[in-house]
Order: C-alpha cells, then structure tokens, then sequence
C-alpha cells in the first residue's frame, strides 16, 4: 500500500467514523495548539512550532549552536564547539565555562569561524579544535585556559600545494599520536603529526567532507560527505571578466540533462554538474591508513531517481556521522531517517536500520538523525534526532528503535560516559528563545536578537532502564504530537484533512516577507495579545524614530495597510516562524526541515573564494534557497504538488543560493549567477525570469509592477487559468542602510515600501474573477529583525480572502507547518513531513458564508517613504490611477448570487 502518498485519510491512520450521523475524524496536531510559546526550565516549554521540550536529567545552558563535542579521557570534562566559542564543562558538576568569557578576561582560541571538529588529548589537558574558515587546527590547554599553538592545513603535501584550507570534524588517532583532519574546501582528509605539528598526508575524499571515525584497530578511517556537487564557475570566468558573464538566473533545475552535461543560458556556456549520484556526493569512503588510499565509495540511503513509496527520491542520504565497532559501522542518513550499517572487513553495506518512534509518523520523513554513539558491547546505539528534539535508543541486533530520551530543541550531538552509566546530549536551541523585548524585558549578557537570546543546552542523562525508558518515550511522543478526534465540519472550507472534501477556496496565493515580528506591526492591535511601546512599524509611533525627528511626523502611518487588512479580514496573535534567520526560513516555509549541513553550515562564519583552486569553497550558502545538499528526500512543497498534478507558478523564491550578485539593476530574479547551482527541478520551469526576488536595492513597488504585468498577461488577458497555487516573496521590510537619495530617508522606509506592496497585492487580487475563490496567506520568512514580549519568534501570519472571517483574531497556535497544513488541505495534497501532519489545523480562520467584498487599497505616508523618487532610477513613474482602478473586477453582487444559488442546488 502506497501509505506515504495515498490519501491523507488512509495516511496518517485516521478514520472517519459515523455516530449517531455524526462523522469524526482522527488528526494529529501539536501539543502547544492553545497555548502560546513559554519557556518554563522547571516544567514544560512551548516551542514555535507548538511542540514541547522537557529534557531528561540535568540541564544547563551553553552558547547557542554547539555542534561538536568531546568526552575527555578521564571523564571529567567535557568540550563543546560553537562558532568562535567552546564551552568547557564539568561532568561531575555539571557547570560550564564560556570561553571567552563576557567579562573579557579570558580570549577566545578561535581567530574566525570554527566548524564540528573537537577532539581530547590522551591525558585530557589539551583540545584540538577546528578552526573552520582559518584552515587550521588550534591547540587549546583546558586546564590553564590558554591557546598554546596552532596547525595550518595549508602548505604542500607529497608536491601538491593545498591553499584556502576549511577545517571540518577532526578526531585522534592516538596510536599515531596524530590527528586525522578533514578539509571541506578541499575535499580531503589530512593526517598531522602531533609531535612535529606537520602535514604527513593528504588524501582525495568525497565532497564537504563531514564526519570521519576511526575502526577500532586504528586501520580505516571512515569519512561521511554531505557534499553533492562540485560547484564550477560559468565558462570562461575571471576575477577581471565575471561581471559580463553573468546569467540572471539560475542555469537548470536538478538532475536533468542539462544540469548534468551543461548547457547554453543567455548566450553562456554553462558547465554540468554531473551525476547527482556521482560515488563522491553523498557517501562515505573507508580509507586504508597504512596506505593513504581510499578503499571503497560507500552510496548510504536512497539514490536519487529511486522510487519509494511511489515517490520519486530527490535528496541525498546526507550520510553525517559514524559510529564504528570491530566489524561494522553505523551511519546516520539525516534525510532518509535511517542507519546504514557497513561491514568494513568486508567492505560491504549489509544492512539500514530505520528509526522508528510511532507507527503514527513514521511513514513520513523529519527526524534527521545527526549525532550517533554507540555502547561497548556494540549492542546499543544512541542518536540524536534534530528534526524531533529526543535521542533514539537503537538495539543493534533487533534494529528496532527501543526508546526516546527527551532532549532540548534541536539535538546535535551525544556521547556516553566512560562507564557508560549516563549519556551527554547537547542541543543548538535549548529551551528556545522566550521574550526580547517588552516591560520588565532586561537584555542578557549575549545579546537580545533571536539568535543570541535562545542558548544551547547540554543534558547529563543517567542510562535508563527498561521502565524510565518507556517514561521517557511517552513524553517524548507526548511532546511532539497529540491524537484527537474531532467532528468533520463539513461547511467549513477547510478540510480537516487532504482528499476528505473538495473545498471551495480554488486558488491560493502565499506571500511571505522578510525578517519582523507581530509586536513590531501588530503590537497596537486591541483583543490581541500585543505590547504597544514594541510597536515601531505601527501608525503614530514616532517614538522609535531618533529624538530630533519626533516632532516632524505627528500621526505617521508605516504599516497603514498591514493593519487594515489584518482588521478587515483575519490575523493570528499566536503564530511563529519555526526559524531564526532567513537561512532556516527559506527552508521551513517551503516545507523542508533544515538538516544537519544547513544547521552547522549557517552557524559557521565562511567565507566563499569562487576562483580559489579548492572547490569546496564555491558551496551554495543555503540562503534564500533549498540546495541540493539541503533537499528532503522526496522534496518539499513543490514536489508535492507536481505530484498531485497541482500546477503552481512562482514569482521571486529560491533565486538567492549565493555567490551572486545583488544590484538595484539586477530585476530579472534579484539575483546575477557566476556559479552555477541548480534550482528544484519541479520549481525551475514554474519560476518567473520577470520578478525580483530577494534584493532589498529593488523596489518592492517595481516587483508589483512586475508581479500585476505578468498576472494580467497570463491569466488575465489570455485563455489561460491562474493555476491553483502561486508563490510570492516582497522582501523590503527586511530593511537595509537609509538611502534618501533612492526615497528611502529612515531604515523604517522599507517597511514603508513593503507596506504599500502588500496594499497593492491585495487590492489587485481581490478585483480579479478569481479573488471569490481565493485564499492569500501572508507571513514572515523569519524574525531576525525584530522584538517579541512573548517570544522572538512571533512574527506575522495574516489571511484574506471571501472564506476567510472578517475581522477575526486567531489565538490557535500556528507555525509554517500549520500554514503548509492549511495549503495541502485545501489543494488535496499528501503531507510530506510529520511537521505538516502535527501542525495545528486552523479551521477558526474560516467561514462557509463567505465576503466578497474587495480590499481597497492605503496609500502611504510620503514622509517616510517617496515611493516615485525609489522608481526614478529604473525611469519609471507609478500609475496611481491604474493601481487604484485595479483589473476589471466581476461584479460583487454576481459573486454573492453565484454562491447563494450553487449553495440552494445543494
């Protein structure tokens, strides 16, 4: 039975039952749905997503974002790596140093970003530590706290000369007395004496080399690469010419035959990538240390082109960390949620074991098991899962999963003490973030921003036994999803689950924006839960513009039509983004769960050396795209409607996966591409070349332009149909510099300019034949840019439309899963992940006596925003009249008799 891509009713294991005439039906949602976001260390935390933290055993909080750590030899210490930041704790006490420290008094050993790779000395007074960017390894005395050297990778081995060097994981090979060291730039292992501190070998591996363990006889090295392509430049490129050449967008989509033999964009000729499944991408090698050669090129997981489930697998296993006994070696597939096991005395894969917590999910994807050790006896394996904020507890020999043990959000990394009785956890984002700003809100030490505010945590958990484990898993399941039964509202638009019913909401529209929080634009709104003095992009706010502005802006209106539309249709007081910077939300809002590469890769400070001879340094930054070492196993929002045959059309997401050029000329997609990095192939053929993505030098007045010219011209003007489902970003309000001389006087002017967009969308859509069939989702990207009293993460989630009730404030508890929900029902799509199947359901948005009036546009406050100076440059002048008159819109009238008489026919 096809259970992953069926229908949603046989999917999650529901039924619809009939009582007494009445249907039930059987969802799953989170447990936080009614509750807002909380930190609480001593009891239950609410999550954005709704999900709840209670981590098992001692708990404390360390700098954000660890993903690396080591268990000194004598079990007293332990060593967490963070971007330029490790934290030294001790096991007994269970207290951490930060070094450097707040005060000052204690320097940091890291000189630039630091990346994975921390490992002991055999007499536990010293770490090793990657120096990430730099390419080098520092050496750091814990116990006088003090850096006593460091090792550059750079420098020639065996004649070859190796530059622009990028430390990844590391680990010791203490009968060496050596480090093994792998370079993700350059995409190779390096082995460094610890006695002479030099370079004895290098070795070719597989691309962005990832983890490396080492075979208890100290023979093999296993390295994991989480790297898929090796990205080149567009042909013919120098530092001197690459500005000519470049293309406007991006050259293919994934895996078709041009991505893989090359082809021919604007004029250039664009270089393949290759096989997606070439025995480098996505692998692990095993490597004979006696002789510096590379045994075997292990293909973990899924290929890609495979059918499973009927489903065509896009993403790469991203095969992360190893575990390695006498005979066989355990590897974490972070995308395929499952181990395979390599006999490495044979060199052969015998074997996957898939990690199960609940019949009820496990069919869908989103645990991304990162972290993995396992006991002595190799008889029990223990993985941190990211996606699902609990470590599995793996019998071997079974290959079943026995138990989960609750951990903080976002689990990296776990070891086992030394006599194996209790288990080390640490997680990148804790307990959350909690408020940044608001009354009584008093700035920690690390800063205030969302990223800052919400720490890591590391967790001292005894080994449980059979009763505490079966504890710890109910809490687990308990935390991450609950079962209800709830009657099927057959009126209500939308459906409690994909393929129940047909909805009357045709065509769906899902806007997102960048970077602000509800109490930055909302915090004024009555019967919400907002803090007015957070409320900066509100209207009569002059008190966050400068002092000697105030009195020149009596009444300023920034966000005039952000709050007119939240007053006139519906807004959530209760919705957060699951993100903390654009790299995660670009990610999230198109329904794939950052993995362990985007998780680390985005933490690390880096830098990109597109003519450097070491390929490693051209990797898509993981921005406003999802990269091909980022994809999911069968995708995420696009796939899924290329697979239900849901056409969909994008205007501005995923052209930003780095290294290009971001000019205010730039208009084709926001972006100009000198490395050539393929789109989702189910995107690229659906994806505007007329629309400006990401790239706050372009007017968000120009993308309208752009966005109410293609729209008419397409499904306005000709035969064609507006296809059920469109993607559009406005990014302005993410900000940037005051420019006064391009109209925008005040950093406030781009929320301005955003405001006025999202006036004109709405308006422009709600005059077309389609706005009585519509639904306009509008939300936030991220949160990075502002302040919360509830949580950092609270952000902006509006929709509107004739379904939609009018005048409403939603208190449920939503997240990207629960607007990605709210799309997949309507359009009778499966879920993809089981963040959709546990995102809240948000029917009380809806109404089955619907409104067709249209919304009217705001105009905006010229004083803070001259949106005809901001278009001077392109030549352009705005029609006012023309935006205001909008698309010749179907009588309402029509509209309302139409509805009436279909409604008395049934």
């Amino acid at each position: 039975m096809n259970f992953k891509f069926f229908t949603a009713a046989i999917l999650i294991v529901l039924f619809i039952g009939c009582k007494n005439s009445v249907k039930t039906v059987k969802i799953l949602q989170v447990p936080g749905k009614d509750q807002f976001c909380k930190i609480d260390k001593k009891g239950v935390s609410v999550l954005p997503s709704g999900r709840y933290v209670t981590p098992a055993g001692e708990v404390i909080p360390i700098t954000n974002d660890p993903y690396g750590m080591a268990i000194s030899p004598d079990g007293k210490k332990a060593v967490t790596l963070h971007n330029g930041v490790i934290t030294i704790i001790d096991l007994t006490q269970v207290t951490a140093q930060r070094i450097p420290d707040y005060e000052g008094e204690i320097p940091s050993p890291l000189s630039k970003g630091s990346f994975l790779g921390v490992a002991f000395s055999l007499d536990s007074k010293y770490v090793y530590l990657s120096g990430g960017d730099k390419g080098d390894v520092v050496i750091y005395d814990v116990e006088k706290l003090k850096k006593t050297d460091d090792i550059s990778l750079n420098g020639k081995v065996n004649g070859t000369d190796y530059q622009d060097s990028f430390t990844s994981d590391l680990m010791m090979n203490p009968d060496k007395n050596e480090l093994l060291v792998l370079d993700r730039a350059n995409f190779r292992m390096v082995r460094v004496d610890l006695a002479t501190k030099k370079l004895t070998a290098s070795v070719k591996v597989g691309r962005q080399p990832f983890g490396i363990a080492l075979s208890p006889d100290k023979k093999q090295a296993l390295v994991a690469n989480v790297g898929m392509y090796s990205y080149p430049l567009i042909t013919g490129a120098t530092p001197e010419n690459i500005q000519n050449l470049l293309i406007s967008h991006h050259p293919y989509g994934n895996n078709t035959p041009e991505s893989v033999h090359g082809t021919l964009v604007e004029g250039k000729q664009i270089p393949g990538l290759g096989s997606p499944n070439h025995p480098d991408a996505m692998s692990v090698f095993t490597i004979d240390l006696e002789k510096n050669e590379v045994i075997n090129k292990f293909k973990t997981g899924y290929l890609i082109g495979e059918t499973v489930e009927d489903a065509e697998v896009v993403g790469g296993a991203s095969p992360n960390s190893i575990a390695v006994g006498k005979q066989f070696a355990y590897v974490t597939n972070a995308t395929n949620d499952n181990i395979t096991i390599i006999d490495h005395t044979s060199q052969k894969i015998v074997g996957h074991i898939p990690i199960q917590v609940d019949e009820r999910i496990d069919k869908l994807r989103g645990l991304l098991p990162f972290g993995i050790t396992m006991t002595k006896d190799e008889k029990t394996l223990y993985v941190a899962l990211l996606g699902f904020n609990a470590v599995a507890v793996i019998d071997v020999q079974d290959k079943t999963t026995k138990g989960l043990i609750p951990s903080g959000w976002g689990p990296t990394r776990v070891e086992l003490s030394n006599d194996e009785k209790n288990i080390y956890i640490i997680t990148c984002r804790g307990w959350g973030a909690g408020p940044n700003g608001g009354v009584g809100f008093v700035p920690p030490v690390q800063g205030s921003s969302v990223s800052e505010i919400q720490l890591g945590s590391f967790q001292k958990v005894q080994v449980p036994g059979v009763d505490e484990l079966a504890r710890y898993t109910k809490q687990s399941i308990d935390n991450t999803f609950i079962e209800t039964t709830i009657e099927e509202d057959e009126k209500n638009p939308l459906p409690e689950l994909p393929g129940l019913r047909q909805s009357p909401i045709k065509h769906v529209v899902y806007i997102t924006k960048e970077n602000r929080t509800y109490d930055e634009i909302f915090g004024q709104l009555k019967d919400a839960a907002g803090d007015s003095t957070l409320a900066r992009y509100g209207t009569n706010n002059t008190y966050t513009l400068p002092d000697s502005l105030q009195n020149q802006f009596p009444n300023l209106r920034i966000s005039p039509n952000h709050i007119k539309a939240a007053k006139q249709f519906s807004f959530s007081d209760n919705y957060y983004c699951d993100s903390d910077a654009s790299v995660h939300g670009h990610h999230w809002l198109v329904g794939v769960i950052p993995n362990e590469w985007v998780e680390s890769n985005a933490s690390t400070d880096k830098t990109a050396m597109p003519f450097s001879k070491a390929e490693g340094r051209r990797f898509p930054k993981t921005i406003g795209s999802v990269d091909p070492e980022d994809y999911a196993e069968t995708g995420g929002l696009w796939e899924a409607l290329e697979r239900q045959q849901i056409e969909f059309y994008n205007f501005g997401q995923a052209n930003e996966s780095g290294h290009e050029r971001e000019a205010w000329y730039d208009t084709n997609t926001g972006a100009a591409h000198g490395v050539m990095i393929p789109m989702q192939n189910a995107l690229f053929t659906r994806t505007s070349h007329n629309y400006a993505g990401y790239n706050t030098s372009i007017p968000d007045q120009y993308r309208m332009d752009q966005f109410e010219l293609e729209f008419t011209k397409k499904w306005i003007n000709s035969n064609d149909e507006m296809p059920p489902f469109i993607t559009m970003m406005i990014p302005n309000d993410h900000g940037a510099s005051p420019n006064a001389e391009q109209g925008y006087p005040y950093r406030q002017s781009y929320m301005a300019d955003n405001d006025l967009a999202v006036g004109r969308v709405l308006h422009f859509l709600s005059r077309t034949k389609y706005w009585k069939d519509m639904l306009v989702i509008i939300t936030e990207d991220d949160p990075q840019g502002g302040v919360d009293h509830i949580d950092a993460h609270r952000s902006v989630l509006m929709m509107a439309g004739p379904y939609v009730k009018h005048g409403y404030v939603s208190h449920t508890h939503a997240n990207f899963g629960a607007i990605l929900k709210t799309i997949y029902n309507i359009l009778n799509v499966p879920y993809v992940n089981h963040f959709d199947l546990t995102g809240s359901l948000l029917q009380d948005f809806f109404t089955d006596k619907p409104d067709f009036t249209p919304y009217t546009l705001e105009l905006h406050d010229n004083r803070i925003y001259d949106a005809e100076l901001s278009m001077k440059k392109y030549h352009k002048t705005i029609d006012w009249r023309k935006i205001e008159q909008g698309p010749e819109m179907d009588n309402v009238e029509d509209a309302r008799e139409d509805f009436a008489k279909n409604n008395t026919e049934e």
